[in-house]
């Protein structure tokens, strides 16, 4: 079988809103909690260097960077694959180097190249592994007819996976992944090798088991517009350093010229900032909906003409762009200096 599926054990999702830390009876509000983790091997490489970050539960998450940047290492480390070589980290309140068997119980991983066994059938593979996380098979059953409804496959459960589309083996595979009522699920590259309509199907149903199940996503993608319209919060990793962390909006507020004025019209005054991109329209960056008020009536009170004005804001493929060079440069400088 190709790729890995990391959900071992029964763990039925209990109550998100009494969810306990690690057995001290405190409530929980974050599913994933890390401080200063670092991670070198043997050789010498450091893969992580003192990450650190916080992603709320039911939040979808996504975790960007260039490959080498250290993003499966992170989740290796989350998942007890390996050892932190400082620093600590905590998923549902429990202690990723203390309680890494009681973790897996709780967490579904659902790798770029997994694959169900393509000589059975989906309810055959849900059994399966069902099995393999120790559910009983009232357990199983119940969940699987869930999940083959949930999943749309209810109508193939007598054909061979081998039958099957792209699609329906990645929705197949996620309905692996969410056999056991997990509370957090790591998904890498979900939609990767299939058609425009495959993965819009299959990213609706990752918003819905987020939203309908509780279930916190740890998305790991290349994509950067498919992260921006699916997740809610983001994180850009650079050579095992977190260099951008927060919301669109907290992304936005911590980068320069993150918001343009655009503006169709005609005698635009050149002392306002504006620049003619082309014959008619004018850009300018500005803060925000305070600065783009006041040009506009400054504009048309020194005799200018406004066709039609709009604000644009930078996009999650600008910010990461920007974010990434941003940490080259104070590396640049860093080494300049030294």
């Amino acid at each position: 079988m190709a790729g890995t599926y990391l959900t071992q054990n029964t763990c039925r999702a209990i109550g998100l809103n009494t969810l306990t830390d690690g057995g001290t009876g405190e409530k929980m509000t974050s599913a994933v909690q890390i401080q200063e983790l670092t991670k070198v091997y043997a050789d010498g490489k450091k893969a992580l260097d003192s990450l650190s970050m916080e992603i709320s539960r039911g939040e979808i998450f996504g975790f960007l960077g260039p490959n080498g940047s250290g993003k499966t290492t992170t989740i290796r480390l989350l998942n007890g694959v390996l050892e932190p070589t400082s620093g600590t980290a905590h998923l549902m309140g429990l202690s990723v180097k203390e309680q890494s068997g009681a973790i897996r119980g709780k967490c579904g991983v659902l790798t770029e190249t997994a694959a169900p066994y393509e000589h059975l059938t989906a309810p055959q593979n849900l059994t399966f592994f069902g099995k393999l996380n120790g559910m009983s098979s009232t357990e199983i059953e119940e969940r699987q007819r869930f999940l083959l409804e949930y999943f749309q496959l209810a109508e193939h459960i007598g054909k061979s996976v081998k039958t099957f589309s792209t699609g329906m083996r990645k929705r197949l595979c996620l309905a692996i992944a969410m056999l056991h009522r997990p509370q957090l699920l790591f998904l890498d590259e979900p939609t990767s090798g299939l058609d425009p309509e495959a993965a819009r199907q299959v990213t609706r149903l990752i918003q819905k088991v987020s939203q309908e199940e509780g279930v916190t996503v740890f998305l790991c993608t290349h994509q950067l517009k498919y992260a921006e319209d699916i997740c809610t919060r983001f994180g850009f990793i650079h050579q095992g350093r977190m260099v951008g962390f927060g919301s669109l909006h907290d992304l936005r507020a911590a980068t320069a010229d993150s918001c343009r004025l655009i503006v169709r019209g005609s005698d635009i005054p050149e002392s306002l900032g504006f620049s003619l991109t082309r014959p008619g329209r004018y850009e300018k960056n500005i803060a925000g909906d305070g600065e783009a008020a006041e040009l506009l009536a400054k504009t048309i009170q020194a005799g200018g003409t406004v066709f039609e004005a709009r604000q644009e804001y930078a996009s999650l493929e600008d910010l990461y762009f920007s974010f990434q060079e941003k940490f080259r440069r104070e590396e640049q400088n860093l080494g300049d200096h030294s």
